[in-house]
Protein backbone atom coordinates (compact mmCIF):
# COMPACT_ATOMS: atom_id res chain seq x y z
CA UNK A 1 0.00 0.00 0.00
CA UNK A 2 1.32 3.52 -0.81
CA UNK A 3 0.85 6.32 0.71
CA UNK A 4 0.87 9.40 -1.29
CA UNK A 5 0.73 9.66 -5.24
CA UNK A 6 2.96 7.53 -8.22
CA UNK A 7 2.94 4.52 -9.54
CA UNK A 8 5.96 1.75 -9.10
CA UNK A 9 6.36 -1.49 -9.90
CA UNK A 10 6.74 -3.05 -6.86
CA UNK A 11 7.60 -2.28 -2.83
CA UNK A 12 11.05 -2.26 -3.39
CA UNK A 13 10.89 0.14 -6.27
CA UNK A 14 8.87 2.41 -4.17
CA UNK A 15 10.85 2.30 -1.08
CA UNK A 16 14.22 3.03 -3.11
CA UNK A 17 12.20 5.92 -4.72
CA UNK A 18 11.44 7.18 -1.29
CA UNK A 19 7.92 7.44 -1.59
CA UNK A 20 6.20 6.09 2.18
CA UNK A 21 4.83 2.49 1.89
CA UNK A 22 2.88 0.49 4.39
CA UNK A 23 4.12 -3.18 3.73
CA UNK A 24 1.00 -4.72 5.80
CA UNK A 25 2.33 -8.12 4.90
CA UNK A 26 5.89 -7.25 6.57
CA UNK A 27 4.15 -5.66 10.04
CA UNK A 28 1.83 -9.09 10.15
CA UNK A 29 4.78 -10.73 9.61
CA UNK A 30 6.53 -9.38 12.48
CA UNK A 31 3.57 -9.38 14.68
CA UNK A 32 3.70 -12.75 14.32
CA UNK A 33 7.27 -13.12 15.29
CA UNK A 34 6.93 -11.24 18.50
CA UNK A 35 3.74 -13.28 19.76
CA UNK A 36 6.25 -16.30 18.61
CA UNK A 37 9.19 -15.06 20.76
CA UNK A 38 6.90 -13.84 23.63
CA UNK A 39 4.98 -16.99 23.83
CA UNK A 40 8.59 -19.02 24.37
CA UNK A 41 10.29 -16.13 26.90
CA UNK A 42 6.66 -17.06 28.80
CA UNK A 43 7.12 -20.78 28.52
CA UNK A 44 11.14 -20.40 29.73
CA UNK A 45 9.79 -18.32 32.45
CA UNK A 46 7.39 -20.45 34.50
CA UNK A 47 9.56 -23.33 33.71
CA UNK A 48 12.45 -21.78 35.56
CA UNK A 49 10.13 -21.06 38.60
CA UNK A 50 8.57 -24.11 38.79
CA UNK A 51 12.54 -25.83 39.15
CA UNK A 52 13.64 -23.28 41.56
CA UNK A 53 13.11 -24.74 44.63
CA UNK A 54 10.54 -22.83 46.73
CA UNK A 55 12.40 -21.08 49.58
CA UNK A 56 10.90 -21.85 53.23
CA UNK A 57 9.60 -18.85 54.83
CA UNK A 58 10.85 -18.19 57.90
CA UNK A 59 9.19 -16.50 60.75
CA UNK A 60 10.83 -14.04 62.62
CA UNK A 61 10.86 -14.32 66.63
CA UNK A 62 8.24 -12.47 68.17
CA UNK A 63 9.52 -8.95 69.06
CA UNK A 64 8.93 -8.09 72.97
CA UNK A 65 5.84 -5.53 72.41
CA UNK A 66 6.68 -3.51 75.44
CA UNK A 67 4.01 -2.14 77.75
CA UNK A 68 0.62 -1.44 76.67
CA UNK A 69 -1.28 1.72 75.90
CA UNK A 70 -3.61 0.75 78.90
CA UNK A 71 -0.08 0.27 80.95
CA UNK A 72 1.33 3.43 80.40
CA UNK A 73 -2.15 5.24 81.42
CA UNK A 74 -2.48 2.77 84.70
CA UNK A 75 1.30 3.88 85.33
CA UNK A 76 0.27 8.36 84.99
CA UNK A 77 -2.67 7.09 87.12
CA UNK A 78 -1.22 5.95 89.84
CA UNK A 79 2.10 8.33 89.70
CA UNK A 80 -0.74 11.14 90.01
CA UNK A 81 -2.19 9.67 92.70
CA UNK A 82 0.79 9.72 94.81
CA UNK A 83 1.57 13.29 93.98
Amino acid sequence: VLLGSGEYDSIAAAEEAGAAVFAYGRFIMAMINFLIIAWVVFLLVKAVNRAKPKAKVEEAPAADPGPSELDILIEIRDSLKNK
